[in-house]
Parts: C-alpha cells; structure tokens; sequence
C-alpha cells in the first residue's frame, strides 16, 4: 500500500510539472492560475505567495516578442485582469518570475463573439409603451416573441438587424408581459414585466 501511495504521488508531481510547463523547483513557495471565460478577450491571473517579494510578469505572443511587462513589488497575493483586445489571435506565453522560480503559462486567445445589446424600456411619457432597442454588428434575423402572464403568445415578429433598430410596442391590453428576443442560436434575452 505504501508503494502505491508513494507511485501515484510521483505520478501526480510529474503530471502536475509538466502540464503546467514550469521551470520552478519542487519546493516552490507560489502558486499561479489563470483562468478565462469562453469568448472573452479578458484573461485573469491569480498569484499566491507563502511570502512578500517581487514579481515579474511577461506576456509574449507566439514569436517571443514581448506585448506586456510589468513588475509588482511587495505582493505575497493578488489577482490582475489582462486585457487581450486589440491583440491578434493566437497562442501567448504569460511568464510569472519570482524569488521561487519561473512559472510559464500557455494561453489560446480567440477573438470573442460579436455580442448583440438588447434593450427594453417603459416609456415614461406614454402609457403601457415600451421600446425595444438592439444593436448588431452584423446582419442577422432576430426573433422578437411577446407572452402574457400565463405564457401565451400575443405577439411575434422577425427583424432583419443590421446596426441599431429600435421599435415601440403599445401593450395596453396586456398587464403582465415577458418580451423574448432570440437568434438562430437561441435565447439572447427575456424581459418581463
């Protein structure tokens, strides 16, 4: 049994020195992460230390050539968000250096989707009116479904957006209203009033 426990803890070092691509040695005092949500150009990096130092942070795009540099002293922890907007698609080297030693990290930035912003608004002028709002970058047909309180459908249009489209629906005869707007992907966003 002790082998076996003894085996699968160098199993788990070797798995854990390699897939992280570090050049620190085994008695590292700092631990680091970096996490990025799908689509986003915003990667966040956590670092933790067992002490205060100096940290030197590197961001190099697939070439080696160095986008960003910066070096913060007296930090034993922190989190810092890197903004990837603007940068060309493609595989980047975050370098965190600190009195420990090297830790590389490999990142894959892919532009994010082009969101669409959807809107929805009481007018304040006119009674039981709402405007409908929606920005695109692209062309593309949206979905626009309007249900009463107990889900039933009162109203449904398609729309051909192309930039901005704005519209003012008169619901009078509707109290309790849900607006739905989707794309051919589905759902984007669900009003209810």
């Amino acid at each position: 049994m002790k082998k076996i426990s003894l085996l699968l803890t160098g199993v788990l070092l070797c798995t854990l020195l390699s897939a992280r691509g570090t050049d620190e040695s085994a008695n590292t005092t700092s631990s680091v992460a970096i996490t990025n949500a799908s689509g986003s150009s915003l990667f966040k990096l956590y670092y933790k230390s067992i002490k205060q130092g100096s940290v030197k942070i590197s961001i190099a795009d697939e070439k080696g050539v160095a986008v960003f540099t910066e070096t913060l002293r007296k930090v034993d922890g922190f989190m810092r968000p890197y903004n990837f907007d603007g940068l060309s698609e493609g595989q980047y080297t975050i370098q965190i250096e600190d009195e420990s030693g090297k830790t590389v990290e490999k990142v894959n930035y892919r532009s994010g989707k082009l969101e669409t912003l959807i809107h929805v608004q009481k007018l304040s002028s006119e009674e039981n009116k709402y405007l409908l709002r929606i920005a695109s970058s692209k062309i593309e047909n949206v979905f626009i479904n309007i249900y009463d309180a107990n889900g039933t459908l009162v109203h449904n249009e398609i729309q051909s957006i192309s930039g901005d489209f704005a519209q003012v629906y008169d619901l009078r005869n509707v109290k309790s209203f849900t607006i739905e707007v989707t794309d051919k992907d589905g759902l984007l966003k669900s009003v209810t009033y």
